[in-house]
C-alpha cells in the first residue's frame, strides 16, 4: 500500500462498474518514474506528508530530485476582472448572482464528474438531483463528459427553479463565487486542488482512477470532506469497505438507500459535522497555500527545479 494513505481493501478503488486506471498504464509509468531524471509531483507535505517524504526518500537514493509543486493554480488570472465574457459564463454569473439573492452565501451546491468521468448509473444521479430540490437545495449542474446525454436529468433541472444545468461552465470562477457552499465532484485531482484553492468542500462521488484514494484521503486522514456512499456499484464497488468494519452501517447500494444516505448528508452540512468538516478543509486549503510562500516547500522545491534545469541552459 502507499505509504500514508489510509487503510483500505484494494476492491475499494474500484467504486463503480467501470474499472479504474488499466494496470498496463501503472506498469508504464512505473517504468518511466525510473528512467527520469527526476520527478514534478503535483502534492506537498501539507496534503500526504508520509507519502511526499517516502517518494523524495525513494528518489534521493536513485540520485534524483523529486519537487513538490501543488496546488498548480493561477488564482491571478481568475480573480481579474474581464473585459469580455461569454454567453455561457454570462449565464453561468447570472445564475449565481441570483442565487447568493435569494438564498445567501456558500448555499449552493455545485455538481460536475469532470470532462471524461460520469455517474455509469443516471438514475442515481437523478435521484441526487431530486433531493435537492425537494429540500430547496440551489444548485448548478456542469456535464460536459461524452458519456453525458440529454433528457430527464436536464428537463429536471429546468422545471426545477433553483438548479442549472450546464454542458460546460466555468468551474473556477463558480468555486470562487462565495455562493458556493459544497462540491459534489468524482474526485480527480484537478478539480480537488481546485476546490483547495478556492476553499470549497468535497462531496465525493468518485468513479475510478486517483479517485477514490482522493476521497479516502480526504475524508479519513484529514477529516475534511464527504463521501457518498451508496452511490457505489458493480461487483467491487459493492463489497464491504473496510473504514465500515465493526460498525452498524451496512450500505446495499440501492437507490432507495442512496436517498436516505444524502437526505442524512444534507442535513449534516447545515449542523456541527458540517462545520467541522469545512473548517478542516479551509485550514488544509491555508496550509497548501502557505506551501508557495518564501521558505515554503513548493516555493524552494520550484527554485531548485528552475536553477538545475532552467539557468543551466
Amino acid at each position: 500500500m502507499i505509504p500514508g494513505a489510509p487503510s483500505m481493501y484494494m476492491h475499494e478503488l474500484i467504486p463503480q462498474l467501470r474499472l479504474s486506471a488499466p494496470g498496463k498504464l501503472i506498469a508504464i509509468s512505473g517504468v518511466y518514474i525510473r528512467e527520469g531524471d527526476g520527478l514534478i509531483m503535483a502534492s506537498n507535505t501539507a496534503y500526504e506528508g508520509e507519502t511526499m517524504c517516502a517518494v523524495k526518500s525513494w528518489f534521493r537514493e536513485m540520485g534524483k530530485n523529486a519537487y513538490a509543486m501543488a496546488p498548480l493554480i493561477l488564482p491571478s488570472l481568475i480573480h481579474t476582472e474581464r473585459d469580455t465574457m461569454s454567453s455561457v459564463d454570462e449565464k453561468a454569473s447570472c445564475f449565481l448572482e441570483r442565487t447568493r439573492e435569494k438564498f445567501g452565501r456558500k448555499s449552493l451546491v455545485y455538481i460536475s464528474f469532470g470532462t471524461f468521468a460520469y455517474p455509469p448509473q443516471p438514475e442515481r444521479l437523478q435521484m441526487l438531483i431530486q433531493t435537492l430540490i425537494d429540500h430547496r437545495v440551489p444548485f448548478l449542474f456542469s456535464y460536459p463528459s461524452p458519456q453525458a446525454t440529454e433528457g430527464e436529468i436536464q428537463a429536471l433541472i429546468k422545471e426545477s427553479g433553483i438548479g442549472l444545468a450546464m454542458q460546460w461552465c466555468p468551474q473556477e470562477e463558480i468555486l470562487q463565487h462565495d455562493v458556493t457552499g459544497w462540491f459534489i465532484t468524482h474526485g480527480g485531482w484537478n478539480s480537488v486542488q481546485e476546490s483547495l484553492e478556492y476553499r470549497v468542500p468535497l462531496i465525493f462521488w468518485p468513479i475510478s482512477a486517483d479517485q477514490p484514494l482522493n476521497a479516502a484521503h480526504l475524508v479519513l486522514t484529514h477529516k475534511a470532506a464527504f463521501e457518498i456512499i451508496e452511490v457505489r456499484s458493480g461487483k467491487q464497488g459493492t463489497k464491504p469497505l473496510l473504514r465500515f468494519q465493526n460498525t452498524e452501517f451496512t450500505p446495499t447500494f440501492t437507490v432507495e438507500a442512496l436517498k436516505k444516505e444524502f437526505e442524512k448528508l444534507i442535513e449534516k452540512l447545515k449542523g456541527k459535522e458540517g462545520h467541522a468538516v469545512r473548517t478542516n478543509f479551509e485550514n488544509l486549503s491555508d496550509k497548501m497555500r502557505r506551501s508557495w510562500e518564501e521558505g515554503g516547500e513548493c516555493k524552494t522545491d520550484f527554485e531548485q527545479f528552475i536553477r538545475k534545469y532552467v539557468d543551466c541552459m
